[in-house]
């Protein structure tokens, strides 16, 4: 059964008739302060305080559960939440949301190696979080706030990049695709990574690649028939010299731009992610969204707390909040990836639930990339030598 002990629309902090809320915990703090008043003491319990006193050590003071501001920070990707559940979020919890927007891994990443930054809550993509817990970015989640933790599917759980979900809960997840203009395009359809890397002449200019390290790369590796983690010297030496020569018939790098440009008929056809091309799809009907047959990407988008964030709490109790299935139907609908919470599954829309663009099947090869090793400078590397050479 799905857990939702943190209803939308009620909040469950907030004590009914302005009494406190009673937990185990809290129950037997009260109980010790009450033998503290009744004249309850060591001695009077059978322990004199003498060497022999086999006493068992105090308890540690309880974790605090409420933030003295009542303020949360947000970092997260531009178009990546609907316009209800931060105001209800604000309403039901009485705290204040500054909400800030990125545009890509790599300056998410950069700006937090940089020095303090203030927020919260971040949302990176999981291949990132071993660099992230390498570098002491994050850190450990209140699990203790976070009880709809059940709610997560068992597949996004025991993962390679953090087992047990430690550090990190998965926002949405989704695939790394092309989206494309179905009349601008020969014969109206693609299938292949080859109309992006190798564009036909009316398309050139008018196409755009990711500006992210591991969908570039990984997704050139796939196009060349290479394993998508290949560290192998020869084989990034053809993606190097694949990104070179297609650079003069692209229009840009983007990793945010190019779904309003699809829209707006800027572009032809854009590596993107899926749910950017949906969303594009609903500004024009022409845009259509594939898989390509040679496989792809799979990746999830997973929130986390940084290591000097100064309202951890508040940031566990809106992962919470985020975890509710109602909530997460309602942000996944909007922003048309896919959910984490399978409990939500029945509150979205048939045609999204059903879509394999969006719910890929199994028979569509998808790879998970995780920045691990010496797989981050090497591609790194590349990145750096495609994008300013």
């Amino acid at each position: 059964m799905a857990r939702d002990r943190d209803g939308d629309g009620v909040n469950l902090l907030v004590p009914a008739a302005g009494l406190p809320r009673v937990g185990r915990r809290s129950f037997l703090r009260g109980a010790a302060l009450l033998g503290v008043a009744l004249g309850v003491s060591g001695a009077s319990a059978g322990c004199s305080g003498e060497p022999a006193c086999n006493c068992p050590p105090p308890a540690a003071p309880p974790l605090p559960t409420e933030e003295t501001d009542r303020t949360l920070n947000i970092y997260n990707w531009s178009d990546y939440i609907d316009d209800k559940s931060i105001p209800a979020f604000q309403a039901h919890r009485n705290v204040r949301v500054n909400y800030d927007v990125y545009s890509s891994n790599d300056d998410l990443l950069a700006k937090l190696r940089a020095g303090p930054t203030n927020y919260d809550l971040i949302v990176p993509t999981s291949q990132f979080i071993p660099a992230y817990l390498r570098l002491g970015l994050i850190q450990p989640l209140r699990r203790d706030l976070i009880t709809n933790l059940d709610n997560v599917d068992k597949q996004f759980v025991e993962t390679d990049y953090d087992p047990g979900l430690k550090y990190t809960v998965p926002y949405q997840w989704g695939t790394t695709g092309i989206g494309y203009d179905t009349r601008k395009v020969p014969g109206g359809k693609i299938d292949s990574w080859k109309a992006l890397f190798d564009p036909a002449g009316p398309v050139q200019g008018r196409v755009s690649l990711l500006r992210e390290v591991v969908d570039l790369i990984g997704c050139t590796l796939i196009y060349l028939g290479k394993d998508p983690n290949s560290t192998a010297a020869a084989d990034l030496a053809q993606v190097t010299d694949v990104l070179r020569s297609l650079k003069p018939r692209l229009r840009k790098f983007t990793s945010d731009t190019y779904k309003d440009e699809l829209a707006a008929g800027e572009l032809v056809m854009a590596q993107g992610y899926s749910g950017d091309i949906f969303q594009a799809r609903d500004e024009n009907d022409a845009i259509d969204y594939v898989i390509p047959k040679e496989g792809s990407l799979g990746w999830v988008d997973v929130m986390c707390v940084p290591k000097d964030a100064p309202h951890p709490i508040n940031a566990a109790k809106f992962i919470n909040y985020v975890l509710q299935p109602k909530v997460a139907a309602r942000i996944s609908k909007y922003v048309s990836y896919a959910t984490p919470v399978s409990m939500a599954k029945p509150l979205i829309p048939a045609e999204q639930t059903s879509d394999p663009r969006i719910y890929p099947p199994d028979s569509i090869k998808l790879a998970i990339v995780t920045l691990t090793g010496d797989r981050i400078a090497k591609w790194q590397a590349v990145y750096d030598a495609v994008l300013t050479g």
